[in-house]
């Protein structure tokens, strides 16, 4: 557009200039007398006039542009921080799907003994204590010329030959299972950043989060 409007106004300066010279032949052949009543001077004007819009009309355009110009910016800018934006939601839904997923993982692990030492160990026996796998497997061997560990090692065998458990490969993935739930039970806190479970829906309650958390912060530059 802008430079329709200068290819406008450009040909119209050159029909001033033209017309100009037209007029001064003119009054070197008629004289100025006669030059007065004749179009020339009036077309002149015209032009003028004419070539005064297409000014203005650059002007409008220029004026526009710098309109546009400024919009497109702010558009930009705005884009650029909704992709920032998106971005950080997207790694926080993968951050978020990667927790949901170790979580499951780790709670399959526990659930797995527990259900496996109910199903193995003799009925009534309460398995309580730590590394239930591990004892478990230690019982078994223990126990191997005990009806109740013959047994148990019967349910065992059926159960890893259908799903072909072997110790190699399978023991050292149940173990990894198991720790899936380590870093999001006991995350590094940064205490720069305030995070606020969302159980605790009130502004009293969340501000005696903050205030302890807070306090955490604090006591961590005594503590060596």
């Amino acid at each position: 557009m802008l430079f329709l409007s200068n290819e406008i106004r450009d040909s119209l300066g050159d029909q001033v200039k033209n017309t100009g010279k037209f007029e001064i032949n003119m009054e070197e052949k008629f004289g100025q007398e006669a030059m007065k009543e004749t179009a020339p001077p009036r077309l002149q004007e015209d032009l003028k006039k004419t070539q005064e819009k297409a000014d203005e009309m650059i002007r409008d355009v220029k004026r526009t542009e710098t309109k546009v110009s400024a919009r497109i910016a702010h558009l930009e800018e705005t884009l650029a921080n909704m992709q920032n934006q998106l971005n950080e939601t997207q790694s926080d839904v993968r951050d978020l799907r990667n927790m949901k997923a170790d979580l499951h993982t780790g709670q399959t692990a526990y659930e797995f003994e527990n259900y496996l030492c109910t199903y193995i160990y003799p009925p009534g026996t309460i398995a309580t204590h730590d590394q239930k796998f591990t004892r478990l497997m230690k019982w078994l061997k223990e126990n191997k010329e005990t009806p109740e560990g013959r047994e148990g090692n019967i349910k065992w065998k059926e159960l890893t030959d259908k799903y072909g458990w072997t110790d190699a490969t399978h023991i050292p993935v149940f173990f990894q299972m198991l720790r899936c739930t380590t870093p999001h039970a006991h995350p590094t806190v940064d205490f720069s950043v305030p995070l606020i479970s969302e159980n605790f829906n009130t502004s009293e309650k969340k501000k005696y989060v903050e205030d302890i958390r807070m306090m955490t912060a604090e006591l961590c530059t005594h503590v060596v």
